[in-house]
């Protein structure tokens, strides 16, 4: 009798487990997709400061920033270029 109602409770855990992972599987890929987006633009905005040092230029370094450097890449680092240029 004990051993079929441990095999139930797992049987239930398991599934349960499936369930918890088929919701979460997608905002959790997100998530990381967008922490990878994060690192990717911090890296390339301290890179292109770097670079700008030589010019007596800076790109802001905030959170809308790095996005946009970590999601467009080399079009969003000319586009905050252009923009600091042309704003400040």
């Amino acid at each position: 009798m004990m051993e079929w109602q441990l095999a139930v409770i797992v049987l239930a855990v398991l599934a349960g487990l499936y369930i918890a992972n088929t919701f979460m599987y997608r905002p959790l890929r997100r998530l990381l997709s967008l922490a990878v987006c994060l690192v990717t633009g911090t890296v390339l905005i301290t890179l292109l400061n770097w670079c700008l040092v030589f010019f007596n230029m800076h790109v802001a370094f905030n959170l809308f920033t790095v996005l946009v450097a970590g999601i467009l890449h080399l079009p969003g680092l000319v586009m905050l270029v252009v923009l600091s240029h042309w704003f400040v």
